[in-house]
């Protein structure tokens, strides 16, 4: 083992991990040996040593130490795993399971809460925002940096509300800057491209038999349908069960399943028929995409919507171009701008797209041609 310039302070080399960092303290005249941490998970000498400060000031305060002693703060691996307790029934608590083991655990699993500041977060920052994704090749976008931060934040913020945890959040935003974040997309269908997607899945070929082949481009047919329809987002659409819809009233309930909510959409006439069609046979509890009680798959609709996307649109566009691109959400993004082209009061659009604020549908407003001139002209001065 060997010292560092901080007294107390030791470390190891090892092969997997680099530096692994020891200190050494008495509490109550007794010789302590803690392990601090490696470098892989961001600990370093300077960090160890405010540890060790913080271990002897404990046995200095003599009378206070028992109780401080006695409080054994988790680690946060132990208070994530609290939290997702607490939320592993909703519909993103997977992706945030998925996220925080892929890209946050390595780092913070082994530090006790207290321990971790806002330099640390800092840290993993910087380093997250050097790293590259094994399936793209590519740096992650800031967004996804952010939602990192942001398991961090969220789950101090648990700690604090729910456990009455005497910490402070070292990962909220006046301390740990978010990244920049500009995804909004421009890229719209217009109508007559909207048609070429029907003509693709007519003229859709695969190397399967016919009745295979029929049966998956109906789902992806149905899924169209609700998505232009309605605006929703993807996995709304295929959660969208025979019970939901009335056709005599062209009306469906949409669940919001970011939100946890529902809230009404309608069925255009030009699609009625495709979705009367799906709903003779079915029972009230299956859903109209997939046909049966069970969810289809995303994976599954962005295999056949995808490419026939880059054929018609996305020729000669970068993949990381998220502004032009042509993607599943590209339907919702359709949805709202050609209500907004079409002179829909911007309220409206921000009801039938379930937006929790109208800062997110204000962007659609530019889209009206008229834009507020026939208002003025029509003034009577």
């Amino acid at each position: 083992m060997k010292k560092t310039k901080f007294t107390g302070v030791f470390y190891n080399e090892t092969i997997n991990n680099g530096k692994v960092f020891y200190i050494r303290y008495k509490l109550n005249g007794k010789p302590i040996r803690e392990k601090v941490g490696s470098e892989k998970e961001g600990i370093n000498a300077a960090y160890a040593n405010k540890i060790r400060v913080k271990r002897t000031l404990i046995d200095r305060l003599k009378e206070d130490a028992p109780m401080l002693l006695n409080q054994k703060l988790p680690t946060f691996d132990e208070c994530f795993n609290l939290y997702y307790k607490s939320i592993e029934n909703k519909s993103d608590s997977q992706n945030t399971k998925r996220r925080y083991e892929l890209h946050v655990k390595s780092t913070f699993r082994h530090i006790k809460i207290d321990d971790i500041t806002t330099q640390m977060v800092d840290d993993f920052k910087l380093k997250a925002k050097k790293l590259k994704s094994l399936k793209t090749g590519r740096e992650y976008a800031p967004k996804t940096i952010n939602d990192w931060i942001n398991i961090i934040g969220t789950v101090f913020n648990y700690m604090i509300s729910k456990k009455d945890l005497n910490v402070k959040n070292p990962a909220i935003a006046t301390k740990v800057e978010r990244e920049k974040v500009d995804n909004d997309r421009e890229r719209y269908l217009e109508l007559d491209e909207i048609k070429k997607i029907w003509d693709a899945l007519d003229n859709r070929q695969e190397y399967f038999d016919n009745q295979i082949r029929d049966e998956v481009t109906e789902n992806i047919k149905v899924f169209l349908a609700l998505s232009i329809s309605t605006g929703a987002r993807l996995r709304s659409v295929l959660t969208i069960s025979k019970a939901d819809v009335n056709l005599n009233s062209n009306t469906v309930i949409i669940k919001n399943h970011k939100s946890n909510r529902t809230y009404n959409g309608y069925i255009h006439s030009a699609y009625k028929e495709i979705i009367a069609k799906r709903i003779e046979k079915l029972s009230p509890i299956d859903y109209l995409v997939n046909s049966s009680p069970n969810e289809l798959n995303r994976v599954a609709i962005n295999k056949v919507l995808q490419p026939i996307f880059d054929k018609l649109f996305n020729q000669g566009l970068k993949v990381e171009d998220s502004k032009r691109r042509v993607v599943i959400h590209t339907l919702r993004h359709t949805f709202a701008s050609q209500l907004a082209i079409q002179g829909t009061p911007i309220y409206t659009i921000m009801r039938l797209m379930d937006h929790a604020d109208i800062s997110q549908t204000i962007r659609y407003a530019k889209l009206n041609s008229n834009n507020g001139k026939d208002a003025v002209l029509e003034l009577k001065f």
